[in-house]
């Protein structure tokens, strides 16, 4: 054989086997590893497993996998139409990327009644999977009303640093219209009709969304969301049904969203789950033991005293305060603006001391630069917590007053108001934070801000046009006002002065409106949920709305969902009894305390149910208290806090509520309320 031809031979044979072997090792196993199917031609494939012809060179054909990214998913999530604002600057859309993947959103374009703004085809920026993205009008005032910085602009070029869309300004018309987005490719992405609009577009099922605006809750000033759902995303039928004014729908629907809620930034999550910590809680009962611990805590406090109060009515407390900044603890001091009946002289001969020591003092109320038609972002700043030091906190039901906090002469205490305390040494309450969706311990490096977190989301003067510092001339008192003594009032018996005292393992769940109390899945509603046969709940408060909506509606038509949740524990078996204030109420009314525990006991007769209401004054000057006793299987969970039992409480004030599972100081609230149960009239 010719030695030419030979070496040619072994060299096409070293080409067919390389050509085969790419072929096996790398080509279709890296075809696989990206999902799709490697293309190699028929002839291609019968020329590598063809033994080569001697005088015949080998060609093979090979076709490398088509490599795709899937199409992105983009929805909005949510829109901030009708603002309260002049000028409506803080007009914004929420995107959503609904995606596996992040989506780029060069070319996409949103169009708001008739108006097209559009992402430059050569913009860069994205949106990760499970993340939303905020556009808005102005984005200085955007920041001032939700807290944080948009992630685009539309209009005028407001904030170079904010990335600027291109096209038309967008005007979200108030009483109704269309939102629509559309894909860098042209196509309908998502849409949002909404109002009074009554043309519906191509990609939207029956009826506008609307907003819920019922009784004392305005829809100017909302934000449109959609509700949650299963998978940490949005709903997403293409439907009124989709979003969280929806009345048909009593757990995930009859929602409100105002700008500036904490739930709208990217780092909160919902509270579902308590936390397992370890520590120290005290319960003190009110007002027969209440002023001791309280000036106890306060003057526990040596670095810092941050407190977030309704108002702030007690001298000898305010002393307290004034006593811990003269040792040099830094205190922050935020204050409710628009009290209802407004700010007494004597909160006001209190906190000019606090101010006048160097105590820093914010009131939740309109700025005087704020823009005309601007809204504080709470009704009410409510809620009744502090933390000391950063480790020791306190949750109550109670104002700071001579009523809730008398001084106690040896064991007797004048007439007042029935309250409770829970005071916390423990790291996981005063730094954990409300965004668990796992249980988590008090040593995690993940449980970090919880009350604290509150408390810093709330104290933002430099963002929050809503937060006006305390001034000399207009908050201070009237010249020459000295505070009174301690009201004279004939000594009772205070069988509960001494707190009980627990040291060890527990579980709490931190609750705040408006981003928890109306959730179905918050650890309260799931835990009397669960309450059925043999167990028992115990409810204390100074009022529980029979229904929630307007004024002449009724518990069909607009429930009042803990109200309804406490009736259906009853009807899978459980014990409840509940106990409502009757000093303040004005039994008359339709929404009455009276009304209440008529309605729950027509119900109870009804239906032959364990269920039992009462009113009552067993301390002598109200029931002030907002808790709950309750004994579902093992666990014994009590609930402090300061959510009353009315829609704004539970929807658009600062509240906040401390659920503990320790029985213990279970068993101290349980026998609090037998003995005003007896009192009341109540059998056992």
């Amino acid at each position: 054989m010719n030695k030419t031809i030979l070496s040619m031979t072994c060299l096409q044979r070293l080409h067919w086997l390389r050509a085969v072997l790419f072929t096996l090792l790398i080509a279709i196993p890296f075809a696989h590893f990206f999902g799709t199917t490697p293309s190699i031609s028929a002839p291609a494939i019968a020329s590598l497993l063809r033994r080569p012809a001697e005088e015949t060179p080998i060609t093979s054909t090979l076709y490398l996998p088509l490599i795709q990214r899937p199409a992105p998913r983009l929805l909005i999530a949510a829109a901030h139409i009708d603002s309260a604002l002049s000028g409506e600057g803080d007009e914004a859309i929420w995107l959503w990327n609904a995606g596996p993947g992040s989506a780029i959103l060069a070319g996409w374009q949103l169009t708001g009644n008739g108006r097209t703004a559009a992402f430059p085809i050569t913009s860069t920026t994205t949106i990760p999977a499970g993340a939303g993205l905020w556009c808005t009008a102005n984005p200085t005032i955007f920041r001032h009303t939700f807290g944080f910085a948009p992630g685009c602009e539309w209009g005028a070029d407001d904030d170079p640093a904010v990335p600027n869309l291109t096209g038309s300004t967008l005007r979200l018309t108030n009483s109704g219209g269309v939102i629509q987005l559309t894909s860098s490719d042209g196509k309908a992405a998502d849409v949002l009709v909404y109002g009074d609009e009554s043309l519906i577009p191509a990609g939207w099922n029956g009826v506008a969304a609307q907003l819920y605006d019922r009784g004392a809750i305005s829809a100017v000033g909302q934000v449109w969301r959609r509700k949650p759902n299963a998978n940490g995303g949005f709903a997403d039928t293409d439907s009124a049904t989709d979003w969280s004014g929806d009345v048909a729908d009593l757990a995930w629907g009859r929602q409100v969203f105002f700008p500036g809620w904490r739930l709208w930034r990217s780092d909160w999550q919902s509270t579902t789950q308590p936390i397992q910590a370890s520590g120290t809680l005290t319960l003190a009962i009110g007002p027969d033991g209440l002023y001791e611990p309280m000036a106890a805590f306060l003057q526990s406090a040596q670095r810092s005293l941050d407190l977030s109060l309704y108002t702030l009515e007690h001298p000898l407390l305010a002393q307290e305060i004034v006593a811990a900044i003269q040792r040099g603890v830094t205190v922050r001091l935020l204050l409710e603006g628009s009290v209802a009946g407004g700010i007494s002289d004597l909160q006001r001969w209190s906190v000019a001391q606090i101010a006048a020591a160097g105590g820093q003092v914010l009131f939740l109320d309109s700025r005087a630069d704020a823009p005309n038609g601007f809204r504080p972002r709470y009704r009410f700043l409510h809620a009744k917590y502090a933390i000391a030091d950063g480790r020791r906190a306190f949750v109550g039901t109670e104002n700071l007053t001579f009523n809730s906090m008398p001084v106690p002469v040896n064991d007797s205490v004048p007439r007042g108001r029935r309250g409770v305390y829970l005071f916390a040494d423990a790291p996981a309450v005063s730094d954990a934070p409300a965004v668990s969706d796992a249980p988590a311990v008090s040593d995690a490096p993940a449980v970090s801000d919880a009350l604290s977190g509150v408390f810093a989301h709330d104290w933002q003067p430099e963002t929050f046009w809503d937060l006006r510092p305390f001034d000399p001339a207009a908050d201070g008192p009237p010249a020459g006002y000295t505070p009174p003594d301690e009201p004279p009032d004939e000594l009772r018996p205070a069988p509960f002065r001494q707190p009980v005292v627990y040291t060890g393992d527990f579980a709490f769940a931190l609750l705040t409106t408006p981003e928890d109390s109306t959730r179905p899945d918050n650890p309260l509603a799931a835990l009397i949920g669960r309450a059925g046969a043999g167990d028992e709940i115990r409810w204390v408060q100074l009022y529980e709305h029979k229904y929630w909506g307007d004024t002449f509606s009724n518990p069909v038509a607009d429930p009042n969902p803990r109200l309804a949740a406490l009736i259906d524990a009853a009807r899978r078996g459980a014990s409840v009894r509940v106990l409502l204030d009757s000093f303040f109420d004005e039994p008359d009314g339709d929404r009455s305390n009276r009304a209440t525990v008529d309605y729950l006991r027509l119900v109870a007769q009804s239906e032959g149910l364990d269920l039992q209401a009462l009113t009552g004054n067993p301390a002598g000057a109200g029931i002030h208290a907002k808790v709950g006793a309750l004994a579902v299987g093992d666990e014994r969970w009590l609930l402090v806090g300061s959510v009353n039992g009315s829609e704004v409480s539970h929807k658009i004030n600062r509240e906040v509520s401390l659920l503990v599972n320790a029985p213990l100081l279970y068993d101290r609230l349980v026998e609090v309320f037998q003995a005003d149960w007896a009192v009341s009239g109540g059998r056992k």
